[in-house]
Parts: C-alpha cells; structure tokens; sequence
C-alpha cells in the first residue's frame, strides 16, 4: 500500500506550496492592546516590572503588544488531498495605524505634565542609534505588522526618580481605538 501511495504521490505530484498554502488569502484583525513596562539590562533576559519596581531610564523600555485574531478566506480546492509545509506570510489587514499616544498620570517633567503626549519623547528600540521617533513615525499612517510587539524607549529621563504610569491610546484608520495601562513604575535618571 505505500508502495502504491508513493507511486501515485510521484506520477499525481504534491501541490504547490503557494505563498499562503491552501488559501486565498490571510487577514489580521487587530482585537485589543497590552502594553507592559520592562527591564532589559545589556547581557540579560528582558524583565516585567510590576508594580512598584524600578528601572534607570537606559534599562526602561515599553512593549506594546497588539491582540490580532487571524482568518483565512476560504481554502482553495486541491483535488484531493495536499501536504503542506509552508511558512504563513504577514496577514492582510484592513486598516492602518492612524495614531498613537503615550502619556503619563504623572508629571515627567516640566514640558510633560500629567496626561500630555510623551511621543517625542519615545523612539522605536531597534537596537541602532538612528531608531526613529514615535511622533516623526506617527505623522503618516503606518502598516500594523510594522508596530506589533515593538519597544519604545525614552530619549531622556523625568526630570527626577519618581512614579510613573503609562497609557497608550491607540487609533486605526477604520475608527477602532483601543487603550491600555502599565502598572506604575520608578524610572531612575
């Protein structure tokens, strides 16, 4: 019988492994938002700060992580059956990241009072001195995969070591807003 299998696999032929496999197409609908504070220190594993802990600002990072359900249109007929062993490429989504805004319940400092954007003073962690800076990214729309899973980190310190607790709010083009919390946190200068 696997003689005969085999047989018919080699005159049939396996299908194809299209770019998306046996569907047409893959979307992504973003669901909600998370967004935690974190410690990474050069030569370590990255640390969730809960409440009440502390960081210097050169250790301090944000992660905001998207909530994306993923579907697929629905499966192309093979004629059969099909092994597939393909790698699934980014979803397609229907809207875009219109803005981003990341404020603080406290004062960072002087120009930053409580409830103002910190986007400029944020930037993107992509691990190279030119990273860019979230309010320069954030004057055109931008694709969601781009901002999944992406640190932000703070360009300069609060103006001393106090208390802070970051909210993010976030809007796509098709008017979903969604908004998370951290826990409040000490970023040392």
């Amino acid at each position: 019988m696997k003689k005969l299998l085999l047989c018919a696999l080699a005159i049939i032929g396996l299908p194809a492994c299209d770019i998306c496999g046996p569907f047409d197409e893959q979307f992504g609908d973003v669901t909600g938002l998370t967004m935690v504070a974190v410690q990474h220190r050069a030569g370590t594993s990255v640390q969730v700060l809960t409440a009440g802990q502390s960081a210097s600002v050169a250790e301090f990072k944000l992660l905001m992580r998207l909530n994306v359900r993923l579907y697929s249109a629905a499966p192309v007929p093979t004629g059969g059956f099909s092994a597939m062993a393909c790698d699934y490429p980014s979803p397609s989504y229907e809207a875009q990241v219109d803005s981003i805004t990341i404020t603080s319940r406290y004062d960072f400092d002087a120009q930053h009072p409580a409830g103002t954007s910190l986007n400029s003073l944020l930037r993107l962690d992509d691990g190279y001195a030119s990273s860019q800076r979230l309010s320069d990214l954030m004057k055109d729309p931008q694709y969601i995969p781009y901002l999944q899973d992406r640190n932000l980190q703070f360009t300069q310190a609060p103006t001393s070591s106090a208390t802070q607790q970051f909210r993010v709010r976030y809007h796509q083009t098709n008017g979903e807003v969604y908004t998370a919390e951290t826990v409040p946190v000490t970023i040392q200068p």
